[in-house]
């Protein structure tokens, strides 16, 4: 059934005034593949106070020199790798090569992932355990939240432009950056990877224990899904690029999600599967964010949720 906007927005609002309580601790930059120190670059492990008495912990990785710059916060998939995982794609890693090109990059742990994984299994989607219903549906909105305090650090640190910030988002990225793109007035634009929607993001429930949970399953599902927050975009550019052999998600999956997104957006598809996007996207991607979030400058922060 369709969601009331109001509705939606009012479920995902927290205490704007609750305090950062932010840490801060520089870390060495190195190539990945030599492990020797790379010059021009700075890089902080930060951690800041989010709802719900949770802590987010994030990779910043910048220009050593030069500021304020337009920062891009990237939310991982759904792996144990969790912020960790950008440095481990074979096309290189994103947050070191967009922070050379620039930008301030943001790799935050998710929610149940990395550093905040937890014994109960609440980040990891599984379709055949709808024990997990209601847990998956509060880490999906606990980290929808965690993103919109990162925005709230951002705009506490003197050396980010804060009418200058964007998102990428891959897979689980998708998942949650997207509502949180649609819920959050104050990113400038954002690009998402291998996104999409249907039953692979659903719990199985017939012919279980707990089949009488079919409507709380549905619910939780629409509440939660990016299809749903999708055409709530509109005015602020998006970039999604999806893979035509995606098992995974599927071609159809990530055509109704595109179908769906408002407009402005540039979408891509490229002949692969789930993790097979391809590195000249994600450098397209990289020149997209820069080029809209660079068109912002002066224009007034937005505060909307």
């Amino acid at each position: 059934m369709p969601i009331a906007e109001a509705l939606l927005r009012h479920l995902y609002k927290y205490d704007r005034t609750l305090p950062l309580l932010a840490t801060s601790e520089p870390e060495p930059v190195s190539d990945p593949l030599t492990l020797q120190p790379l010059d021009g670059l700075r890089r902080e492990r930060v951690t800041f106070a989010s709802t719900h008495d949770e802590r987010v912990l994030a990779t910043l990785t910048y220009p050593a020199s030069g500021g304020p710059f337009a920062a891009v916060i990237l939310q991982h998939g759904s792996t144990p790798m969790g912020r960790h995982s950008w440095a481990q794609r074979t096309s290189g890693p994103i947050h070191q090569e967009w922070a050379q090109a620039g930008l301030m990059t943001v790799a935050v742990d998710a929610y149940g992932f990395g550093s905040r994984e937890t014994p109960d299994d609440r980040g990891r989607l599984r379709t055949q355990r709808p024990d997990l219903i209601f847990r998956t549906r509060d880490q999906r909105m606990q980290a929808i939240q965690d993103l919109m305090r990162t925005v709230d650090y951002l705009h506490d640190r003197a050396d980010v432009r804060h009418d200058a910030i964007g998102f990428l988002g891959i897979s689980m990225g998708c998942r949650i950056g997207l509502p949180f793109f649609a819920l959050d007035a104050r990113l400038g634009a954002g690009a998402f990877f291998v996104g999409g929607t249907g039953p692979y993001s659903r719990f199985d429930v017939a012919g279980t224990d707990f089949a009488d949970l079919a409507a709380d399953e549905q619910l939780a599902f629409e509440i939660t899904d990016p299809i749903t927050f999708a055409p709530l975009t509109g005015g602020r550019p998006a970039f999604m690029a999806n893979g035509t052999r995606d098992v995974l998600v599927t071609k159809d999956g990530g055509e109704r999600l595109q179908s769906a997104l408002a407009e402005p957006k540039t979408l891509r598809w490229f002949d692969g599967g789930h993790g097979e996007s391809p590195p000249e996207l994600f450098d397209e991607a990289r020149e997209f964010l820069r080029t809209r979030l660079g068109s912002r400058a002066g224009a007034p922060a937005s505060a909307t949720v």
